[in-house]
Order: structure tokens, then sequence, then C-alpha cells
């Protein structure tokens, strides 16, 4: 459920604003007034002072310029980000931190009957990612692979993670999606029905729209397949007419 933004840390917020872009102590600043793009329209130089300002105010660490960039869209944003993550983020210390507040699974381009991904966990987005694919066992592929013999096809388990490391690679507000570019998958032992799958990825390298991850699959503990893979990040293709 999402939490109201507590009010006394929104005057908190303006008070920083005011102060550093030295506004006038009585500058009205709306909840809603957009920092980019809007009447504010900070440049790069004012969010980075507003970054230090702020991460020393509330002893809180923005993690990097992509998510500062979605941190500072409105001033209720900003406040809402502090205050989810105020107490889990230390400073100095980003692996400690939660990433804001996102519907991850939403942030696929895939749709819910090829989604392999069943739960997100903690994801530190541009660098790694840790999720789940409960399997019941009652799916539909399972009719044919293998009847009365049901193991989870490794080519599902691949796919679940390059949707994974789609979006550990992930840049919120980019507007762009991760496509599959290259794999290689070594499966160490066969998956049987019901697993829940723990799906690992962590970017190792990026060049360009490519984001290089090495991936792990898990089932209590033992490692079920690793391997590497590659995503694209770009426009998806329009369909064929």
């Amino acid at each position: 459920m999402n939490r109201v933004v507590d009010a006394g840390l929104l005057e908190d917020v303006k008070a920083i604003l005011r102060r550093d872009l030295k506004l006038g102590a009585d500058a009205n600043i709306p909840d809603n007034m957009p920092l980019v793009g809007g009447d504010m329209d900070l440049d790069s130089l004012d969010i980075l002072l507003l970054v230090s300002s702020v991460e020393k105010h509330f002893k809180i660490k923005i993690p990097n310029e992509v998510i500062g960039r979605w941190v500072f869209q409105d001033v209720s944003t900003l406040a809402k980000f502090i205050q989810d993550n105020r107490e889990t983020l230390a400073v100095g210390n980003v692996a400690a931190g939660a990433a804001p507040e996102i519907n991850w699974l939403s942030q696929l381009p895939h749709g819910p009957e090829f989604r392999f991904v069943s739960k997100v966990g903690q994801i530190q987005p541009g660098k790694q990612a840790i999720g789940y694919w409960t399997v019941e066992g009652t799916e539909e592929f399972f009719k044919g692979h293998f009847p009365g013999r049901p193991l989870v096809p490794g080519v599902l388990i691949s796919e679940a993670l390059a949707q994974m490391a789609g979006l550990a690679a992930f840049e919120p507000g980019s507007g762009s999606a991760g496509m599959l570019a290259q794999i290689e998958m070594r499966f160490e032992s066969p998956v049987i029905p019901p697993a829940a799958i723990e799906l690992f990825a962590k970017v190792t390298q990026s060049m360009g729209p490519l984001r290089l991850c090495d991936v792990t699959a898990s089932v209590s503990g033992a490692v079920v397949a690793r391997g590497s893979l590659a995503i694209r990040f770009g426009d998806l293709p329009d369909a064929k007419k």
C-alpha cells in the first residue's frame, strides 16, 4: 500500500529547495511542481547541489544519476523517495539501499501470458536484481513437457533469467524496452515442479544500448542453471502488416 507523504517532510524538502535555489523564504512551491522540464526546470548543476543537500540532511543516498532524475520528477516524488528510503539507505553504502517504489513487473515488455517472473525481490537499477518464478506444475506447457514426467523447460528458465536481466539493466524513465541479443546457458540439474526458482542477474558490462549480464537460477539454494546474456535496449520493432 502506498503511504501518504508526511506533511512535515514535504515542508523540509521545500525549505531546502528555497534555500539552495535562492527562491526566497516565502516562495510558493506546490507539491506537484515539476523540478525538471517545468517552470523550475533544474539543470544538471542544480540537481547535483540538491542531491548533496538531500543526502546530507536526510542521511540517505540517491544511488545514481538515472534514479536521481526520476526522483526529481516533482516535489512530492522527491519527498516520497526520501520517506521510503531514509531508514534503508545508508550514506556511502549503496548496496544497503532500495530503489524508489516501482511496479517492476509492469516494466517488462511481455504480457502476463509470457511472463516468467512471479515476484521481484531486491533491485538495484543498472546493477543487479533478484526475483522468483513460482512453478506450480499445472501450467499448460507441462502437458507436453513431458507428459506424466513434467520438467520445467530449460528454454523457459533461460527466458525467465533474460527477463530478470532486463529488469536489472532497466533504467527508469528511459522509455525503451530490453530485448535478448545473445545468450549462453549451462543447466546443472533438472527442475521438477512444483518449485520456487530464484532468479539472479548482475550487470557486468555496458556499451551503448547493450548490457552484458551474469545470471543464475537456483532452487532451494542449489544452482540449476547459470550463464551470461546480453540485453539490447531500444524501441520494439513494428509488427508486419
